[in-house]
């Protein structure tokens, strides 16, 4: 039997939290229960009370890059790895592919990434300071972004495209989330070539739904609750979108017996606080981080406004539970997961405050149109199992 090996900075198992460890585990307990393959896990930061879970072996390395690639390499050889895969981000590549190479062993390595590209690059930058600093003028880390930025711009992107080419050339595969995602990782790494890529999406699981029998069941029950589920990251998720969208809301009678509910917490949290009172509204409760099933299962609409996003398993999450996601087309995988008019709502131009609030009201008034549009959705998730998602990957691993 083959042996995988997969790396994250944090250790992976099924009590983890973050989405990047979370789909890790799912992937590689896909491959361990396919009987194909033995499933191994390095990572540089493990929990009190972890343990092997469903690897074969696991190897904790330290941080510096000489002892990192002697550890790996070595763990590598005394374990017969035939595929190494960094989970993680950018910077461990060139230590991952050179401890690889060191065995002379013909061991494959791929590179998978978790988010769009580009992405990194589009925090840095003055617009995003000066827009935070509209939105919060007393918070003095937005200052220094943007006292910063001329400093950080030109030497980071020329650092990311560098990166981008040389993941790629050390790499015998490139997993993306979308293939729309292909041309975007070309064009900032300048190159033309794509025969290294593939897209497989993150496996996604619904549990069976265990509280309810049925799918209408569910849906019968909804409230008129609208849910925003997010990081509280306005650079990202564009949180001033969202509460701007809903006071458009609010100004109309005929919706003052809808609610909004914020779950979520993060580094903008006051920013978000801040625009609720300014923009003088009412009909909004802010919950800070909570466990978001309960939510899910009372609310009709999942309202998000993010700029980009890798896969959103927020959306996935949402339909898993009959609430219908809107969005802004802002990023390439929505329509991957998205069916504009059948499983949700996609507002065409990013920012159209005025367009998406007249898509959210016709959603709001026609119920007939959302339950049916929430039954599409909890069928639409059924295509990102462990089963569909596995076999993507077992596929793929069979043309390394």
């Amino acid at each position: 039997m083959k042996r995988i090996l997969f790396y994250t900075e944090n250790f992976c198992d099924s009590t983890s939290k973050g989405g990047l460890e979370v789909a890790t585990f799912r992937i590689a307990k896909s491959l361990k229960d396919s009987g194909k393959w033995e499933v191994l896990h390095a990572f540089r930061k493990k929990s009190d009370g972890a343990k092997k879970s469903i690897y074969r072996d696991v190897i904790k390395l330290p941080g510096l890059p000489a002892t990192f690639e002697k550890n790996l390499a070595n763990f590598i050889t005394e374990n017969r790895i035939d595929v190494v895969v960094n989970m993680s981000r950018f910077f461990r590549d060139k230590s991952i592919t050179k401890a690889v190479k060191s065995t002379g062993m013909d061991v494959k390595t791929i590179f998978m990434q978790h988010f769009a590209p580009g992405s990194e690059m589009k925090k840095p930058t003055f617009t995003s300071g000066m827009h935070l600093l509209k939105l919060n003028p007393y918070n003095p880390a937005y200052w220094l972004r943007v006292s910063f930025y001329p400093l950080l711009k030109l030497p980071r992107r020329i650092k990311f495209n560098k990166i981008y080419e040389s993941t790629y050339q050390n790499n015998d595969r490139i997993i993306l989330l979308s293939d729309g995602y292909i041309e975007d990782y070309c064009k900032i790494g300048g190159f033309d070539d794509n025969s290294k890529f593939k897209a497989i999406p993150n496996i996604f699981e619904t549990d069976e739904k265990k509280d309810f029998k049925e799918k209408k069941d569910l849906i019968a029950g909804k409230k008129k609750q609208i849910l925003i589920l997010s990081r509280m990251d306005e650079i990202q998720k564009r949180m001033s979108l969202a509460l701007k969208i809903w006071s458009e809301i609010e100004k109309d009678p005929k919706f003052k017996d809808w609610h909004l509910d914020i779950v979520g917490s993060g580094h903008n949290t006051d920013i978000v606080k801040r625009l609720i009172k300014s923009l003088g509204l009412k009909n909004v409760s802010f919950h800070g981080w909570q466990p978001s099933e309960h939510f899910l299962k009372e609310s009709s609409i999942l309202m998000t406004t993010s700029e980009y996003e890798g896969l959103p398993l927020s959306i996935l999450e949402a339909q898993a539970y009959g609430c219908v996601p809107m969005a802004f087309n802002s990023y390439a995988s929505l329509k991957d997961v998205v069916e504009d008019g059948v499983n949700g709502v996609i507002v065409d131009r990013f920012g159209d405050i005025t367009e998406y609030a007249h898509k959210l009201k016709e959603l709001m008034r026609n119920e007939d149109k959302r339950t049916q549009m929430a039954e599409n959705a909890m069928d639409n998730v059924k295509r990102y199992s462990s089963e569909k998602i596995g076999n993507q990957w077992l596929r793929m691993l069979e043309t390394l």
